[in-house]
């Protein structure tokens, strides 16, 4: 279901549109064919899913070196452009990625000496969307325990938990990542906030289904949306049925 303007007018509509919506499918670009990514986009357009994952990777902080800023600011779609910067120094990276027209970001606290600092970088208006914000979200890696957002919590639209090490494969959402999403819960009660929760890695049709009985808000996956051997739109549809068995 694609957002209306009033769903996008706000940062709270936005993030209201997200909940009713939920699970959300954030669909990572990098998974598809490089060379036609024009007609990837809008396939997934037609298909009405509202938003696109950008995996930015520097190859230091993790394996894997991907188009950044550029990426995203040449990218022309009505899809919310969701950015998950995997990389070593963010605070270098998010002046770019901010003008380049993201709506989420996500920034790793793993290596980062000031979270606060890219926070309140982050804490702008979407370029070009006056009085919609971004919305500021932290990944973690599967072995950072959720303990580590506490004290910007307040500051924080949405925690993104990761199944798998960034830039590797091989991971599932299990047992351990249902834990931390409840320790999330239950720090945000304590807290007296209410993040968004994305779940990030190992998503198939196989998988999926216990990453929605962890009850997130967004859900990224890019190699099942792009399989061989069906339409982009016939994988979006077969995630979408096994989220609900």
């Amino acid at each position: 279901m694609f957002p209306s303007p009033d769903d996008l007018a706000t940062r709270d509509a936005l993030k209201a549109f997200l909940r009713r919506a939920a699970p959300s499918l954030s669909v990572g670009l990098l998974a598809a064919d490089a060379m036609a990514y024009g007609s990837a986009i809008a396939e997934l357009e037609a298909a009405g899913t509202p938003l696109l994952h950008f995996d930015v990777m520097d190859g230091v902080f993790c394996p894997g070196f991907t188009a950044g800023p550029p990426l995203v600011a040449a990218t022309k779609t009505n899809l919310l452009k969701d950015v998950h910067l995997m990389v070593a120094d963010p605070l270098s990276i998010i002046p770019a990625v901010l003008k380049a027209g993201a709506d989420i970001v996500h920034v790793h606290p793993e290596g980062l000496l000031h979270l606060h600092r890219a926070l309140v970088m982050l804490d702008v208006d979407v370029a070009g969307h006056p009085g919609r914000r971004v919305l500021r979200a932290v990944a973690l890696n599967p072995a950072t325990p959720v303990d580590v957002v506490v004290p910007m919590l307040h500051a924080i639209d949405m925690v993104t938990l990761l199944a798998v090490d960034p830039g590797w494969s091989g991971g599932v959402p299990d047992a351990a990542l249902g834990r931390k999403i409840e320790r999330l819960r239950q720090l945000a009660t304590e807290a007296g906030v209410d993040p968004l929760i994305a779940i990030d890695g190992g998503i198939t049709e196989a998988t999926i289904g216990v990453a929605a009985s962890f009850r997130p808000d967004m859900i990224v996956s890019g190699s099942a949306v792009f399989k061989a051997g069906a339409s982009i739109a016939d994988n979006l549809n077969g995630l979408r049925r096994a989220t609900s068995r």
